[in-house]
Order: structure tokens, then sequence, then C-alpha cells
């Protein structure tokens, strides 16, 4: 009778024991708990370029709302603190410090813009904080960083898809190519790209222009094209300017075939200019709003459930927020039960063609590499439906010696 008693103690110890270890162990990882996950979230929310932020941060928060409903990550719960940056640098590294150091969030998801980021490089890597860029910059995962997983194709791959479609789709021949962006670090970034491959097809770019995020007119950058007989532009730019540009070229009747990257190929770009939209043609790395693609489909349900009206975002931004939290979380998955940043890091290593379902192109991570996928699809403006029509398939740049 005494030895089943002492058994019984002994068991009831041990569990107890057991119970005490795992939650000391939960509580010493930062923002995990036995049922919850603490995220942290940088992306501007007010001010001037308010716009950019938004839809992808919702996109973010509902569908980490989604699969909270659906069971959460392994049982878990996420809680997401989403601080407003309002896209300066000083701000963002202030929210870094307090949702790591206050907060104890286990990651931060974004960090806003390029120069945000890139600012903050040193702090991700001391801290060991996994996340997913909204930038696109090719020093994003060249040279490898550990904790930086880049979504989509590069403003570089971007661009260059731009000046293949010109060559070799449209067959253009001496084609008088001109590029227009904005004085900001991804603007030049796309500038560059473009003087690149100009050069690797053997084209003299014409001109040079900035078109500033804040311009309400493009008269002089129009007549300056004009004049010099431009017949393709290349931006690299915004939904604002861009939306200027074109409502100016219609004012001067100038109708060059004009390109944008993934930050102003959306449907508000044609339902804003309609027919000064009609030669438009964006670069994107994310399904088109209207697919029927299972992804695309989960896009639609998530912005109906929380309420978020499509014509009053930008819908291409909001589909990249979901294809961010569907990577993000696959990777928390991945990474079971013992959920650390560094098993959070290798849960995404581990992903290799990822589907999201048509949201975006498959998804390979490594150890080795954080690099996005090339494929991008080139779409077109019908000012008739309002959208934005895809033209390719999903493509990669053309190889150039």
């Amino acid at each position: 009778m005494k030895a089943r008693k002492r058994f019984f103690l002994t068991a009831c110890l041990l569990v107890c024991l057991g119970i005490f270890l795992g939650i000391n162990a939960f509580a010493d990882v930062r923002g995990v708990t036995q049922d919850s996950i603490q995220l942290g979230m940088i992306l501007v929310k007010t001010g001037p370029v308010a716009a950019l932020g938004l839809p992808e941060g919702w996109g973010i928060q509902d569908t980490f709302n989604h699969i909270n409903e659906t069971g959460g990550i392994n049982g878990r719960k996420i809680n997401l603190i989403w601080e407003d940056d309002q896209f300066k640098t000083p701000l963002a590294i202030s929210a870094f410090n307090k949702l790591i150091f206050r907060d104890k969030v286990l990651t931060v998801t974004t960090m806003g813009g390029t120069p945000q980021t890139i600012a903050l490089f040193d702090l991700i890597d001391k801290h060991q904080v996994v996340n997913i860029p909204n930038a696109l910059a090719e020093e994003f995962f060249k040279p490898h960083k550990p904790y930086v997983f880049v979504l989509g194709a590069s403003y570089e791959t971007q661009i260059e898809l731009m000046f293949d479609y010109i060559m070799n789709d449209l067959k253009a021949k001496d084609p008088r190519i001109a590029v227009v962006y904005a004085e900001t670090e991804f603007g030049k970034k796309g500038l560059e790209a473009a003087r690149r491959r100009a050069d690797q097809y053997g084209i003299k770019l014409v001109s040079e222009l900035v078109l500033n995020i804040g311009s309400v007119d493009a008269s002089s950058q129009v007549l300056s094209l004009k004049k010099d007989n431009v017949d393709y532009v290349v931006t690299c730019n915004l939904v604002p300017p861009i939306i200027t540009f074109l409502k100016t070229a219609e004012k001067y009747d100038y109708w060059p075939t004009t390109f944008g990257i993934n930050w102003s190929c959306d449907d508000m770009v044609v339902k804003a200019c309609k027919a000064a939209a009609k030669n438009y043609i964006g670069v994107n790395f994310v399904g088109g709003w209207d697919e029927t693609t299972p992804g695309m489909i989960l896009v639609r349900d998530l912005a109906k459930k929380n309420d978020r009206d499509p014509a009053k975002m930008l819908t291409s931004l909001y589909t990249m927020g979901v294809g961010t939290a569907l990577v993000l979380a696959e990777g928390m998955k991945r990474a079971g039960q013992n959920l650390t940043p560094e098993t959070y890091k290798d849960g995404l290593e581990t992903l290799k063609d990822f589907e999201t379902g048509g949201i975006v192109p498959p998804v390979t991570y490594t150890k080795t590499s954080h690099a996005p996928t090339t494929l991008s699809r080139l779409y077109k403006a019908d000012p008739e439906k309002g959208i934005m029509i895809p033209i390719t398939d999903w493509r990669s740049p053309k190889e150039m010696k």
C-alpha cells in the first residue's frame, strides 16, 4: 500500500515538473506561450503614403485572423501588433525597439519600405527577426541575409521584363525609350536596372526624368518626352504619380506605351485614368483581383468578410499582404511546437515550390538563398472594364550576357 502511494506521489511530481518545465521553456522564447504567438508589424498607416501600407497590412491582419479561426498555428493563436512608421526611418527604428523590447514579439513580419528595412539590417540580425520586407530591392538578398526572406520579383527583375517585352514581344526596332522615376531608394534602383538592361540590348536611353511621389502635374516631363519622340516610357513609381503622368499625357495628346512596376500595377490606375490608361502596362508578381484561382478566391473572400472595399483600396497590395501572411504562417507551422526565431527561420528554409493557389508564384527558400522568384506577369489596362488584364503567363527575364 505504501509503495503504491509512493508511486502515485512520484508520478504526480513528475507530471507537475513536466508542466513547470514546459511553461518555463515557452517563457524563455520571446513572444511564444503555450497558446499564443506575439507578432509585430511595421507599416505606414497615416500620412501621405498611407494608401500603400493600409491594404497590405489589412491583408496580413485578415489572413492571420482567418488562420486563428481555423485552428491557429499548431494550436497557438496569433496576436499581431501593428506599428505605424508613417514611412519614416526614425519612427521605424523606434517601432522595432518597442516591439522587440517592450512587446517582446517573436518577430516583426515586415519593416516598412526600402530605407526603413535597410536601416534595420543590423538589428534584424542581432535579434534574429524573421521578416518578409514589402520592398523588393536586390540588396535584401544580395549578399545573403539570414533572417530576410523576399517574396516577389525584385525591382530590377521587373524592369528587365519591361525591356524584354518591348524588344521580344512587341519586336520594337530602334525603340526610343525613356525612364521616369521617383527620386527614392526604389526609384533609383529602377533607374539603375533600366540603364543596365538598355546597355545589354544595345539601346541608348533617350532621357531620364524625375517625377516625385507628391507631384500633381507632369507637364514638363510629358512635353519633354513628346518633344524627344519617346514611344516607350519605363517608370519606377507609385500609383498617384502614375495617374498624374497618364492624365497629363492625355491632356497633351501624347500616347506612348507606358510601363509600371508592381507598386503601380493596380486596377485603381485604370479606374482613375479611364481612356488615358489605354496604353498602360504593369508588371506584378501577384494574381489579378478577378481571377478564379483558389488563392484569389480566398483573397476576395477575406476582403468581403472584413469589409475591405476593393473600390477604395489598392487590391494588388491587399493580395500581396495575404500572400505574405500565408508564407510566414507556413514557416511557423513547419517549425513545430518548438517555435523559436531559429526554428522559424529553419521552417521557412524548407519551402520548396510552396503554392498559395495563384496569389503569388511558387515560393522556394534554402539555407543559402532567400532570394525571391524571378517570375512575374505583365498586365495591360482595360479601360472599358476598369481592370488590369494579364497579357502574359508567369515569366522570368531573358538571360543576357
